[in-house]
């Protein structure tokens, strides 16, 4: 027999309805402050267009696993392309809003060396997670991940000078 799992069921739909809520004002707000222009559309879709390299990357991760006679769970498997996709499309939409919308332009270096911190990072700790078969390995990448957001995101200082 099949068991129902609440907490599984909450974050399922609790994460879909808190995401379409925020993503619903957020363009509600956007609209008021006239965000929702060309450049802004430019963005998102290079972002989109972007995101799908990543989740092509994840792919072949996973397929390599396989060949190495790694079993995977579909439920995991889907959860984490879901997440690098849509994890990559947030990421590289703020990188590149930022670049666009800021009188320093980021340097391409920092950018490429925060994107590698974060991609190594998670790669580094899904397969330890998914070969110890413990996802609790996942939460050690968030703080590599800041990182290199942080990194991927604000200027060198000699810039502000």
């Amino acid at each position: 027999m099949m068991e129902v799992s609440i907490g599984g069921m909450i974050g399922l739909y609790g994460g879909m309805i808190c995401g379409i809520l925020g993503w619903w004002f957020g363009r509600k707000k956007a609209r008021e402050n006239r965000g929702l222009d060309e450049l802004y559309d430019h963005i998102w879709q290079k972002a989109k267009a972007y995101s799908w390299y990543v989740t092509l990357g994840a792919i072949y991760v996973f397929f390599s696993l396989v060949v190495f006679g790694i079993e995977l769970n579909i439920a995991m498997v889907l959860g984490i392309l879901l997440l690098a996709h849509l994890g990559s499309w947030a990421i590289i939409g703020a990188i590149l809003s930022v670049n666009m919308s800021s009188p320093i332009p980021l340097q391409p270096s920092r950018v490429k060396f925060g994107l590698t911190v974060i991609a190594v990072s998670i790669i580094v700790f899904t397969i330890t997670s998914i070969v110890t078969g413990n996802w609790m390995f996942l939460l050690l990448s968030i703080p590599p991940n800041l990182i290199g957001l942080f990194t991927a995101l604000t200027p060198h200082r000699e810039d502000f000078e």
